[in-house]
């Protein structure tokens, strides 16, 4: 893992940096509302770039919806698991979601047909 850092551009660091020094661990997570403030964006732009952090700079960054909502800085084993079980339940409720969309699309298509015979 690249924990250097020295590629992301000067918000992302920013970002990386506060994150790493005030928010470190699940514990002291913070809310998207407040670090999308913090740095004077809305917050599907923060959303969008704490995604790019992890995905194309291997940042440490995990989010809950549970006790402690927020953004964090992964900093421990504990902070992984709620990290990675909360991202696992997003797929799974998305992939259920897609199921469902895909058979009453399917279904709505079938009495479309049926009521042209």
């Amino acid at each position: 893992m690249n924990n250097n850092f020295n590629n992301l551009e000067p918000i992302e660091k920013d970002i990386v940096n506060y994150l790493k020094n005030y928010c470190n661990g699940l514990s002291h997570s913070i809310s998207n509302e407040a670090l999308a403030a913090k740095f004077q964006m809305d917050k599907r732009t923060l959303r969008s770039l704490i995604t790019h952090l992890i995905v194309f700079h291997d940042v440490p960054l995990g989010s809950c919806s549970r006790n402690h909502s927020g953004i964090f800085y992964v900093s421990s084993q504990y902070d992984f698991e709620v990290a990675h079980r909360e991202i696992i339940s997003r797929i799974k409720n998305l992939s259920k979601r897609a199921k469902h969309l895909r058979l009453g699309y399917y279904e709505s298509i079938k009495d479309k047909q049926l009521q042209l015979i």
